[in-house]
């Protein structure tokens, strides 16, 4: 894992990364500050305010459920795995809160619809729709 704050000198930043990639670990850790905007059924993700609507109103949803959300969006064309999912919201490979995501999920689907997330039997979890559509916005601030 990799802790740097924003008061940290690049340099070390960057040995800390070196290491950790020495360590050869696989990571699989997803930027979720980007410019994306998602839309897919209902719903739309707005990534650079965190925020998420749902028929055109603003769902509140803790960081952690926005994570998720963002991950299977995201991963749209994939079933994901709890591990997979929690994997790249932390970029941690050891065992963690998988509970947490399940626990995310569901509040999600309570929030936005049962349906929003479908739980692939034996496996995970994938949006409703592998219609999404993205759109990229590099100016946006």
């Amino acid at each position: 894992m990799i802790i740097a704050t924003f008061s940290d000198p690049e340099e070390q930043v960057v040995e800390k990364i070196k290491a950790v990639l020495a360590e050869d670990h696989e990571i699989e850790c997803i930027s979720i500050v980007d410019g994306k905007e998602m839309t897919f059924g209902d719903v739309e993700i707005r990534t650079k305010q965190r925020k998420v609507f749902f028929k055109g109103k603003e769902v509140e949803l803790t960081p952690r459920e926005f994570d998720v959300l963002y991950t299977l969006a995201y991963y749209h064309d994939q079933v994901r795995t709890t591990k997979q999912i929690y994997k790249a919201i932390t970029g941690e490979d050891v065992m963690g809160d998988y509970h947490g995501i399940e626990s995310s999920v569901y509040s999600i689907r309570k929030k936005l619809g049962r349906n929003i997330i479908q739980n692939i039997r034996g496996y995970g979890y994938q949006p409703e729709s592998v219609n999404l559509v993205t759109n990229y916005f590099p100016n946006i601030a």
